[in-house]
């Protein structure tokens, strides 16, 4: 099949990775054993804000969440949630697979 080739090209797609940052936070913050009031002081912000950003009632930035990942030092439970297994396959489904497949056919 000469000047036939076997390709998928990326469309734009928009890559949804279902992380409950609220749980996220709370992890990192229980992790540190750091009451809310202790940790809202460290992040410069109120009990009731951090009540609320681990409620999921109100989100946050991402700098929030990796400023509370260094005050805590939970970078390591941050890199996990977000880049778990469930996420890998996510990624990995959207990747556009090149020339049949290659590595990725082999992966799935």
């Amino acid at each position: 099949m000469r000047g036939k080739h076997n390709m998928h090209f990326l469309h734009k797609e928009v890559i949804s990775l279902h992380v409950d940052v609220g749980e996220l936070i709370r992890k990192c913050r229980k992790k540190a054993k750091l009451s809310q009031e202790a940790f809202a002081e460290l992040m410069h912000t109120t009990q009731s804000t951090i009540s609320r950003i681990e409620q999921n009632l109100i989100a946050c930035e991402a700098k929030f969440l990796a400023r509370a990942a260094a005050i805590t030092n939970s970078q390591d439970t941050v890199v996990a949630a977000l880049f778990s297994a469930d996420a890998a396959v996510q990624f990995l489904q959207t990747v556009p697979m090149f020339i049949g497949g290659g590595i990725f056919n082999w992966i799935m």
